[in-house]
């Protein structure tokens, strides 16, 4: 712990637009508050020094036991923490993060730190993330109801060839050589814009901050059955609570489950089963994405994480197999500190399991 300069920390909170405070644990009470702290929970910083217990009124019920816990934490091990949480007002929430230190001020164990607002922010970050995810999942949507007219088009092109090739007729040759080409590059383009997307996953590095899984899981799902696969797929998502917290990269993770939801629909004939199901268990959170699809082959699964070209195969209408997605997926899910695996069996199905800590 670190000796604490009561004079400068005060002055720096007069002039912060962040709250300021200074906490002593033995009589809860707060020896400083600067204004901008009365302000981002919306209370007079005399009421806070009164009652100090008032804060804990304006924490949203969701996030009450983890401030508990983090003020435990805190506690502890005495070390700098960093929090995220929400405060709720008449149905409206606001998100805070806080920055806290153990200090000793004399004899005395102290907790001080820094409160921001950052409701702007996280409310764009989370509009960003819906935004990439849903991306994705249009990009895979495009690829799957794409492949089969550009394919007709193309057989039918195909097959006029012959019959074309019999009068003599160069120029119409030319054309329906040119209609089969530029079917074939589109859908190699479609394709080719979902694999750089998610490429792009395993060279950036993860930010994780806490959010609610079932929320995130649930949109996915949700955008996914609005769409035409929707009509042709059984697609259910499930979990055994409402909110589930833990802490992730959204945007990379999404990415995760958008891939493995997008294998199952390339091995799953329609009306097939996918589902996705999100578990609570005591430290960890176990997610599972299942079909009833065709399996993988004994031979495939050993290196089926490893990138080797023995593991690709088209999907049951000819999709093509990017070729580095089952590494990528498992390099996200190591930088999560989680465990990948699945099992399989052909003519059966697939159920991926992705364990999480909290």
């Amino acid at each position: 712990m670190v000796e604490l300069n009561n004079e400068l920390f005060c002055a720096l909170g007069d002039l912060s637009a962040d709250g300021y405070f200074i906490f002593e644990p033995q009589q809860q009470k707060f020896l400083y508050l600067n204004k901008s702290f009365g302000d981002i929970w919306e209370l007079e910083t005399d009421q806070i020094f009164d009652h100090s217990q008032i804060l804990l009124k304006q924490v949203h019920p969701e996030d009450l036991a983890h401030v508990i816990s983090c003020y435990e934490e805190c506690l502890e091990d005495g070390k700098e923490k960093k929090y995220e949480f929400r405060l709720l007002f008449a149905g409206r929430e606001k998100y805070v993060r806080i920055i806290v230190f153990a200090v000793q001020d004399k004899a005395n164990k102290r907790l001080i730190g820094t409160v921001e607002d950052t409701t702007v922010a996280r409310h764009n970050k989370i509009h960003i993330e819906q935004i990439n995810a849903r991306k994705n999942i249009t990009l895979e949507v495009l690829a799957h109801d794409l492949k089969e007219p550009l394919g007709m088009m193309k057989l039918t092109a195909s097959s006029m060839e012959d019959s074309i090739a019999q009068t003599g007729d160069e120029q119409m040759m030319n054309s329906l050589s040119f209609i089969k080409d530029m079917c074939e590059r589109n859908l190699l383009l479609v394709r080719s814009m979902i694999n750089r997307e998610f490429l792009k996953s395993s060279v950036v590095e993860i930010g994780k901050e806490r959010a609610d899984l079932v929320w995130e899981l649930r949109d996915v799902v949700r955008f996914y059955k609005r769409s035409k696969l929707g009509k042709v797929k059984n697609i259910k998502f499930t979990s055994s609570a409402e909110q589930i917290y833990l802490h992730l990269d959204s945007m990379k993770f999404l990415q995760v489950i958008n891939n493995l939801i997008s294998n199952a629909l390339k091995f799953t004939d329609d009306n097939g089963y996918i589902g996705l199901h999100a578990e609570e268990l005591e430290n960890t959170v176990l997610i599972t994405v299942t079909d009833n699809g065709i399996g993988i082959p004994d031979e495939l699964q050993p290196g089926l994480f490893d990138h080797l070209p023995e593991t690709l195969r088209p999907g049951l209408k000819g999709e093509e197999s990017g070729g580095f997605g089952m590494g990528i997926i498992k390099a996200i899910v190591d930088l999560h500190q989680g465990k990948i695996w699945f099992k399989s069996k052909t003519g059966v199905g697939t159920t991926f399991y992705i364990e999480l800590p909290k």
